[in-house]
């Protein structure tokens, strides 16, 4: 409506026409009142566009380019910054077509410019790499930077998300900078998007005043009562738009936008205001919908976990949440594809929201898992009702364009007096109750206690404790025999792994190892270890002790190392210890999921070391039989599974003595592990084998002690020695 007088038929015409004359008072003051109301719709219009212009563009990048990108809002949903997920600053915030062609589509959605920064560390300014802003004439504009003395970069630099005018070549635009940080937190670039000149923005609100001015003057004529009463009459429209403005900006269901078909300024307004209520549509359709299921994502289930939360403390609801995870959908992905992996996740979808009810709150906040809020105040059986029968659906079969898949689910279950505090403990408990019910073995429903978060506390302590023992290099090393049953002697040790905390005592290796696994600090620990194992190598070759060799456990997880050849040859160097004194010990578990090449360069770079190689365990998982020709070994270990009770089980006696033979055809020496009992022992010396492992000659030992505990078994022949606790 810029440059327009009063139109025929506008609110402001009929007013002029209509109050002729009117007290100058009671004119003045309708006139001011209705000014101000204007101007605070024309401030809550322009806040309510650059903030939605902002979420967009958040949204959009974060949703287009996922990979690179996400989104960190604030408890109402707006940007504070871009996260990078993988520090890849270089390439991420280089130029790419892609880049063009998302920032053309925030700038049509925003009708309003969009800009991409990168941090450039040797000026300490935020360079523009990419923009939809031209020149009047169309062209380019000049390159520009963000630098000190821009009203944008204190923020920016501090990685705090900017709203204001900013200069843009000599004008002031409204716009919204949000930083684009690393995931530690360092600022990378920024995310700048506009709503237009600031001038354009009031022009409207300047020329209305003009034109109230100008009727108020000419309304003096009107009698005062009459003007007030007719005024009043006029802005209700004002009233009522203002109020679905407040409505919209709060995310509250509004009704259809009133007004819309007046050729007034109200008309105007009124289509102004349903553009921006279908932009915010399209805004939480993005950043609230699940674009598979069609369920809500992450962002919709934490805001109505929430709203849950809130609405259970204060007694006005009780929520219970479950928590599914599909036990086996990547298995299902890998072997058919993402598209019959996406429809199985729609049919699921479809399922739990056949169950769950019209009243349930569902999403999808991760690939394969669902969330179910519940109110109704359930009780326990309820849920436990539900959950089972979510169970039972998924264990139907589903029919896919790839033919007939099965799958089952696990789920966690907080009930209402759980001591949720927040949704993020609440979300928690589920979670715990959840990877329960998937550690059960799957396909069931486990209800969150205490007992769950209590465990996962102390595996966290010890995770820290473990992290900080090896470190500081508190772990020793405890060497148990090997020793051949027919004379008594030495045939080689295996090195141990203990820990004794300073405060907590001895802690078993089979509660800090499994965790060592899951912490991803097992390559450290098996490093120390390793360190150990050779550094008393060393000192009993300079006493004299002949130990024959030390047996050395390795994990799976140490051989996908990149530099493990490198770190066995630099600690070998490092203690002056030739290779055949360390054996090197695998379980058949390293076979599993592995790829055979690598397997095998490995085997081979042990092999130029000189270290011997054992199988650990043989028997007690993978037992594939084909491996054995093909590994280099020297050492086949026979799981203790095999022995105990041997004396009495022909049947084992019979697997026992078939295993021996095939790997003494194959040239392996046998060494017989958990042999605790004279009965045991002879009986596998009987059979053969070259040594035995076991409690019934000696328990793991300090290295302290294993000098003289060698010496004795060697004197005690068929005597058994006492057993060392």
């Amino acid at each position: 409506m810029s440059g327009m007088g009063p139109l025929p038929g506008s609110a402001m015409g009929r007013v002029t026409t209509t109050l002729v004359v009117a007290v100058a008072l009671s004119i003045l003051i309708t006139a001011t009142l209705g000014y101000v109301k204007v101007s605070e719709l024309t401030a809550t219009n322009s806040a309510i566009r650059i903030d939605r212009a902002a979420r967009t563009a958040v949204a959009t990048i974060t949703h287009d380019l996922k990979s690179e990108f996400e989104s960190v809002l604030d408890e109402e949903g707006r940007p504070l910054a871009v996260r990078l997920k993988y520090d890849n600053a270089e390439t991420a915030l280089s130029f790419r077509d892609e880049h063009s062609v998302l920032l053309n589509e925030i700038a049509r959605v925003n009708q309003g410019a969009a800009n991409l920064f990168k941090f450039n560390r040797q000026t300490d300014g935020f360079d523009r790499f990419a923009t939809t802003f031209r020149k009047p004439d169309g062209s380019m504009p000049p390159p520009m930077s963000i630098s000190a003395g821009h009203p944008a970069y204190a923020s920016l630099a501090a990685g705090k998300p900017f709203l204001g005018e900013v200069p843009v070549m000599g004008r002031l635009r409204l716009a919204y900078l949000t930083p684009i940080v690393s995931s530690a937190g360092t600022v990378e670039g920024a995310l700048a998007v506009d709503v237009g000149w600031v001038d354009d923005l009031i022009v409207a609100r300047t020329e209305l005043g003009s034109e109230m001015m100008v009727t108020a003057g000419l309304l003096l004529l009107i009698v005062a009562f009459f003007g007030a009463a007719f005024m009043a009459w006029q802005l209700e429209p004002i009233r009522i738009l203002a109020g679905y403005a407040d409505d919209l900006a709060d995310n509250r269901q509004s009704t259809k936008v009133p007004f819309k078909d007046s050729k007034d300024e109200f008309g105007a307004l009124a289509l102004a205001l349903e553009r921006l209520a279908n932009l915010q549509h399209r805004l939480a359709g993005i950043a609230y919908t699940d674009q598979i299921t069609g369920l809500g994502n992450r962002s919709r289930y934490l805001a109505d976990l929430e709203a849950a939360v809130a609405e259970t403390r204060s007694g006005s609801a009780q929520w219970c949440l479950l928590h599914l995870d599909l036990d086996n959908f990547f298995q299902i992905n890998d072997a058919y594809g993402p598209v019959n992996g996406d429809k199985l996740l729609i049919m699921v979808g479809e399922e739990v929201k056949r169950l769950a009810g019209a009243r349930a709150k569902l999403a999808r906040p991760a690939s394969d898992e669902f969330t179910i809020l519940v109110d109704d105040r359930p009780t326990a059986d309820e849920v436990a009702w539900l959950a089972e029968s979510v169970l039972e659906a998924l264990r139907q079969p589903f029919h896919l364009p790839c033919g007939e898949v099965h799958t089952c689910g696990s789920i966690g279950i907080v009930l209402p007096g759980d001591d949720a505090a927040d949704a993020d403990t609440m979300h928690l408990n589920a979670e715990l109750a959840r990877r329960k019910a998937k550690a059960n073995g799957g396909n069931q429903a486990v209800f969150f206690t205490p007992e769950l978060n209590n465990a996962l506390q102390d595996q966290l302590e010890l995770e820290g404790m473990l992290r900080s023992a090896i470190a500081e290099r508190e772990l020793e090393v405890h060497f148990q025999p090997q020793i051949n049953p027919a004379n008594h002697q030495l045939v080689g040790l295996e090195a141990l792994a203990r820990w004794t905390h300073p405060e907590k005592g001895p802690i078993p290796p089979g509660r800090f190892i499994p965790i060592a696994e899951s912490s991803g600090q097992i390559m450290d620990l098996g490093s120390l270890v390793f360190d150990l194992a050779c550094a008393q190598a060393a000192k009993w070759r300079r006493d004299g002790f002949d130990f024959k060799h030390i047996s050395v456990n390795v994990s799976p997880m140490q051989l996908g190392q990149a530099n493990f050849i490198e770190m066995l040859k630099s600690t070998l160097e490092r203690h002056n210890l030739p290779g055949e004194t360390i054996c090197i010990e695998i379980t058949e578990s390293v076979f599993v999921d592995q790829n055979e090449e690598r397997i095998a360069r490995i085997f081979a770079g042990v092999h130029t070391l000189g270290l011997r190689l054992a199988l650990d365990d043989f028997g007690s998982g993978y037992s594939s039989l084909g491996y054995l020709n093909q590994l280099p070994l020297e050492q086949l270990k026979v799981d203790r599974c095999f022995v105990s009770d041997i004396d009495t089980d022909t049947r084992k006696q019979k697997v026992l003595r078939g295993i021996l033979e095939l790997a003494r055809g194959l040239g392996f020496e046998i060494v017989v592990e958990g042999t605790e009992t004279l009965e045991e022992v002879r009986m596998v010396e009987a059979m053969g084998c070259d040594a035995v492992q076991g409690y019934y000659f000696a328990r793991p030992s300090p290295a302290s002690l294993v000098p003289d505990m060698v010496a004795k078994i060697a004197l005690s022949r068929r005597e058994p020695p006492a057993l060392r606790a």
